[in-house]
């Protein structure tokens, strides 16, 4: 039978998950854990990859690459932040493209961010070699929804070197559905909320599963909260406690910062399984070593208000998609921080009426749901992890290749709302509304348009060039009294998309089509 595997590799650590004998499941690395951070150290004689490198990260911080997924492929402008983490190396940009400056002897070496996930990857090819005897490796590669082509070209091209054969990517939404074989139900009609909370962003998203097929109606990134938030709400909680005893600050260096901070994020991860959690650091300021403990709930009051941020981004696509907490039926958690106990239960009580799955640790649902992805394509048999009925083998299915919006023109503060998303497969519904402001004019003008994806920060408020503009569409006769305008979509399988204008007060009931020529 056929092994294949799936891979999630993300901007702090990385995951290989095997598919053979009909079922996924991720396998762990030489060190025994089955997630490894996304670390890269460049040494005088050799580059040290894994565990290995955030081991030695204090020693060798300046030739230590961490999060190299923001800056691959893409230009500072178009980049997700800055690459870099404090106390690593940061990457400089040059013609547009990001490098690394690192010193290696005596020498100053540019190092590419291809070439670093290019070692990632090798590392992952070294655990998946010992899972199967064949030389192909055939996977796909789960990444963020942000990635942009020019990051999906270089993880591949990397991926690529290293030895494995890249049957397609797939965002981590979808990944996470197929984990838990949700996408095999055809016979009910399933609200998903996946919520992915990563060291660096936390992300919500909400997905439509009917008869068997998989839309994605909105999906939410945010930076200002994510697993390193909590990691420094602990660093900030031990370095007053530390000064309370010694009188000496530990955030003074960078090497006593870096040393408190890795102390941090472990005693994170320990209190997401244990009650309590011994802190030690050697040496920490000033030759004085810091001993303390922390309880779960002493932790869980500390960053209560952090991890309610966490759950922001997912209420709010809810919210986009003109649905309340109470329609979602199955809420699924991802990311490292996805398992604090606390915001397991923060998330069951947000969605009352879901179900929170859980029975797959949250770190490893990515790479699972890869894996399965990766086994569909190959027509391998497979058995979810749910106990679902057994998946076809996938089919190729039609999908938008831009995104499109709908706003109102000449309405100050308009919004802007994203009726479909790029990769929007067809056949699709979406509603929408539009606020008018108030008092309400008599007429006003609806515009849908589309927008290219390949550059992530472009402004899509700004006005469409003509050349995007799918439909524009006047209203006529609202009333003062008139407060929204509701707009149902549909994408049919030809490409066209079929849309019903509906106003209630001025009994407004209008459709029009856009064609799949202009579409």
């Amino acid at each position: 039978m056929s092994v294949t595997f799936g891979i999630y590799i993300g901007c702090s650590s990385c995951c290989i998950a095997v598919h053979k004998d009909g079922k996924s499941e991720v396998v762990a690395n030489a060190a025994g854990d089955r997630v490894t951070p996304a670390l890269v150290s460049f040494h005088d004689n050799e580059v040290v990859t894994g565990l290995s490198a955030k081991q030695g990260i204090i020693r060798h911080a300046g030739s230590t690459i961490q999060g190299v997924l923001r800056v691959a492929g893409v230009t500072e402008e178009e980049g997700c932040g800055h690459g870099g983490y404090e106390g690593t190396c940061t990457p400089n940009w040059e013609g547009r493209r990001a490098k690394y400056s690192v010193q290696r002897g005596e020498k100053t070496v540019t190092i590419f961010p291809e070439d670093v996930l290019t070692h990632i990857f090798t590392l992952l090819k070294d655990i998946a070699s010992a899972h199967t005897s064949d030389k192909e490796l055939p996977a796909v590669v789960t990444l963020p929804g942000w990635s942009s082509e020019g990051t999906v070209m270089a993880v591949k091209k990397a991926a690529n070197r290293a030895a494995f054969t890249i049957m397609a990517t797939i965002t981590h939404p979808p990944a996470a559905l197929l984990a838990y074989g949700l996408a095999d139900d055809n016979k009910h009609n399933l609200n998903v909320v996946v919520v992915h909370c990563g060291g660096t962003t936390v992300s919500g998203a909400v997905l439509e599963v009917a008869g068997g097929l998989v839309t994605t109606r909105e999906s939410i990134t945010t930076t200002t909260t994510a697993g390193d938030t909590i990691t420094q709400v602990l660093v900030q909680h031990f370095a007053k406690e530390f000064y309370g005893k010694y009188k000496g600050d530990p955030l003074e260096n960078r090497r006593s910062r870096r040393k408190l901070y890795n102390a941090s994020e472990n005693c994170k991860h320990v209190l997401s399984t244990m009650n309590t959690a011994q802190v030690y650091v050697e040496s920490l300021w000033e030759g004085v070593d810091f001993s303390t403990t922390l309880s779960r709930a002493r932790f869980d009051g500390l960053v209560v208000s952090t991890l309610a941020n966490f759950l922001t981004p997912a209420k709010e696509a809810v919210q986009r998609c003109s649905l309340d907490l109470s329609q979602i039926d199955k809420v699924i958690l991802t990311g490292g921080s996805a398992k604090i106990p606390r915001l397991q239960r923060m998330a069951a009580e947000t969605f009352p009426q879901a179900t929170v799955l859980r029975s797959i640790p949250p770190d490893e649902v990515l790479a699972t749901g890869a894996a399965q992805e990766s086994a569909l394509l190959l027509s391998c048999p497979t058995r979810a992890t749910t106990n679902t009925p057994v998946s076809p083998p996938s089919s190729t299915v039609p999908a938008l290749a831009t995104s499109v919006f709908c706003t109102l023109l000449d309405v100050e503060d308009a919004e802007c709302e994203c009726v479909f998303s790029r990769g929007t497969p067809t056949h699709s519904r979406r509603t929408i509304t539009l606020p008018l402001p108030a008092p309400s004019p008599p007429t006003c003008s609806i515009v849908v348009y589309e927008v290219l994806d390949s550059c992530p920060g472009q402004d899509i408020k700004n006005l469409p060039k003509e050349d995007a503009v799918l439909a524009q569409v006047d209203v006529t006769n609202l009333t003062t009294d008139s407060k929204q305008l509701r707009l149902d979509f549909h994408l049919k399988s030809d490409g066209s998309l079929h849309v019903i204008l509906q106003e209630t007060e001025a009994k407004i009931n209008r459709s029009f089509v856009i064609e799949s020529d202009t579409s």
